[in-house]
């Protein structure tokens, strides 16, 4: 596979990365309307597996794993689990932008395992895209490094390792029996531990309270579909090692759509470390785009 061939892959990557980081903001809302992050991701969870469920029915695709491929299908479920879990659970203990910025070094233990997992060669090139990139969220995040509680660094560190899990597993899954029946399988296997935490939280809310807050949890749950179809799909056309860096664009459109939607203002430094971010991605596309295969 030359560089020209997984640029679409990218380009999809890209698109998953900003309808993820799109959002945020409607959780947000969600919130403020009676419905919790954990509510959200189980009813998104039991809404996905319905819709995949459906899809491979009308289309007579099969959802069985073979036996050779479980356990990828398998570690996909748990590393998406433990991304929402992880990550959401991270934000009690320590600043958002600290959890953000702690979830977002996935990028770098995507760049620094390739080489053993997927046999693709650590490149100063794809470590001074990353660097750029993560400079550009620390600059539009501007996290305050104050009473940092050690459960939410944790946390936070187990949500990134978790991500960058996610993308290994992902790239293997799809490629076996395709971006469907991976992702029915990963939200079946992650809506049991969504509802743990639901019960916990004393959800899950009624069906009633949903109604109340349809167009914030509607928008989350299409935004996240529309992602989570986007990044699977992507999975099987470009290595993880390029992907992880195009989803650096993630938290800078949450930053965006927020201060459209929610009315919050955008800081001089947040701009700022916005462009490194998109200008960390160009390059990472014009350096992927000019290798001669991968793993070379």
């Amino acid at each position: 596979m030359n560089g020209n061939a997984i640029l679409p892959g990218l380009g999809l990557g890209l698109l998953a990365a900003v309808s993820y980081g799109s959002n945020v903001p409607f959780a947000k809302l969600s919130a403020e309307a009676g419905v919790s992050g954990p509510n959200v991701v189980f009813y998104r969870s039991l809404l996905m597996v319905a819709l995949l469920g459906l899809f491979a029915l009308s289309r007579r695709a099969p959802l069985a794993v073979p036996q050779g491929v479980r356990l990828p299908v398998l570690g996909l479920g748990v590393a998406t689990s433990f991304v929402g879990i992880c990550y959401i659970s991270s934000v009690a203990f320590i600043p958002v932008g600290v959890a953000t910025i702690i979830y977002y070094l996935y990028p770098l233990v995507i760049l620094v395992v390739s080489p053993w997992v997927d046999s693709e060669r650590l490149t100063p090139a794809r470590l001074m895209i990353f660097a750029l990139a993560f400079l550009g969220l620390v600059v539009a995040i501007g996290p305050a490094f104050t009473s940092l509680d050690p459960r939410g660094l944790v946390l936070a560190m187990l949500g990134s390792a978790a991500a960058a899990a996610q993308f290994f597993f992902a790239a293997r899954a799809t490629r076996a029996i395709g971006p469907v029946a991976a992702g029915f399988w990963a939200q079946a296997i992650q809506m049991p531990a969504a509802l743990g935490i639901c019960l916990l939280a004393g959800g899950p809310v009624a069906p009633a309270a949903l109604a109340g807050a349809a167009w914030p949890v509607g928008m989350t749950c299409a935004l996240f579909i529309l992602a989570f179809a986007l990044h699977l799909a992507s999975a099987r056309m470009a290595p993880p090692a390029a992907l992880g860096l195009v989803f650096c664009a993630e938290p800078v459109a949450s930053i965006l759509l927020a201060a459209r939607l929610l009315g919050e203002t955008l800081a001089p430094a947040q701009l700022a470390g916005g462009c490194l971010v998109l200008l960390a991605i160009v390059g990472s596309v014009v350096v992927e785009s000019r290798r001669p295969a991968l793993g070379t």
